[in-house]
C-alpha cells in the first residue's frame, strides 16, 4: 500500500502503447460501462489507448486504498469530475497522444492538463477563448513561439479547470495565465476565490502539460512514484 501524506503531490506518467495482453490486462479492471465507451471510439487504437489510461488509473487508486483495481468506484461531480465513492483521496488525470499522466493529493483539490504539441490555427483559438491581456501578449510574441505560447496558456487553464470542477462551464477567458512560454506557469486571475498552485509538466519535447492544487500551503511536496519533471 502507497502512503500519502497531507501535503503530498504524487505525479505519474505512463506511456499508453501497450500490446493486447497488457490490455486486455487492464480491461478486465473496468466496469462493463466503461468497456462500451472504449468500444465506442471509432478508431481502435483511441479505444486501447483510453483502456489502457483508465487501467492504469484504477491501479494506481487501488495501491493508495489497498483494494483490487476492480473494486474501486467512482462518483462523479456535477460536471463529470470523477472521485471515488466514500473516499477522501483527491486525483485527476489527463492523456493525450500516447502518454498518461495521473496527479493525487490526500487533501488539495488538483487538476492536471496533458497535450501532445500538434498544428493547429492558434491564433483563431486565441483570439476567440483567451482574455484581452492574453491576445495582446500573444500576437507581440515572435510567430515562431505562438504555437507554444497556445499549448502554454491552453494546459494551464484546463489543469485549472480540472481541480475546481466547473470544466468548461467557465469560460477561458475569465481565467488569466502566463501565455509567454518562456515563462513558468501562473494563475494570473481567476473567478473562484481561493489559492491555487500552478506547475509547469514537461515530460519530453512532444508534450506540454500543467497541473494544478488548490490550497494555503507553500510546503507542498511532490513526489515521483514513475517518473515526471516538474519545473
Amino acid at each position: 500500500m502507497l502512503m500519502l501524506l497531507e501535503r503530498d503531490v504524487h505525479v505519474w506518467n505512463f506511456d499508453l502503447n501497450l500490446d493486447l495482453d497488457q490490455i486486455n490486462h487492464f480491461s478486465q479492471f473496468l466496469t462493463a460501462q466503461e468497456r462500451q465507451r472504449a468500444a465506442k471510439l471509432i478508431n481502435p487504437l483511441h479505444g486501447n489507448r483510453w483502456t489502457v489510461a483508465r487501467g492504469y488509473l484504477r491501479q494506481i487508486l487501488s495501491q493508495y486504498l489497498d483494494r483490487s483495481p476492480a473494486d474501486v468506484v467512482f462518483r462523479y461531480g456535477q460536471q463529470g469530475k470523477p472521485a471515488v465513492e466514500g473516499e477522501d483521496l483527491q486525483f485527476n488525470l489527463s492523456h493525450s497522444g500516447d502518454r498518461a499522466v495521473y496527479a493525487i493529493s490526500a487533501k488539495y483539490p488538483v487538476g492536471i492538463d496533458l497535450e501532445y504539441i500538434h498544428p493547429l490555427p492558434a491564433t483563431d483559438l486565441v483570439d476567440r477563448f483567451f482574455s484581452a491581456n492574453e491576445r495582446a501578449i500573444f500576437h507581440r510574441l515572435p510567430v515562431s513561439l505562438q504555437q507554444a505560447a497556445f499549448f502554454h496558456a491552453w494546459t494551464q487553464k484546463e489543469a485549472y479547470l480540472k481541480a475546481c470542477g466547473t470544466g468548461l462551464s467557465t469560460p477561458l477567458d475569465q481565467i488569466e495565465v502566463s501565455i509567454d512560454p518562456r515563462t513558468p506557469a501562473e494563475i494570473i486571475s481567476a473567478p473562484i476565490a481561493g489559492i491555487w498552485q500552478i506547475q509547469r509538466l514537461e515530460i519530453s519535447t512532444e508534450y506540454v502539460g500543467a497541473i494544478v492544487i488548490g490550497g494555503d500551503s507553500d510546503d507542498i511536496k511532490y513526489s515521483n512514484p514513475n517518473l515526471i519533471f516538474l519545473q
